[in-house]
């Protein structure tokens, strides 16, 4: 089975939109917070120069940074 990650911050509309989606489909994922952890944040930023969350990553490389539409 894949490993896929959602990276999230608290309050965004679009990582609940993403999670609530793929709860809906029965999709296992981890949800990570960034929200508190800077550290974790710029690691993100760098490692898949993602700009925007919510960020899903599977296996070790970046599925989609924003949600659908690229906004987030």
């Amino acid at each position: 089975m894949a490993d896929l990650i959602v990276y999230t911050l608290a309050g965004c509309p679009y990582c609940r939109n993403l999670l609530e989606r793929y709860r809906n489909e029965g999709l296992s994922f981890r949800e990570i917070s960034l929200s508190g952890n800077p550290d974790l944040r710029k690691k993100i930023k760098e490692e898949y120069a993602a700009e925007r969350v919510p960020v899903v990553v599977r296996d070790g490389k970046l599925v989609q940074s924003g949600d659908d539409q690229g906004r987030g």
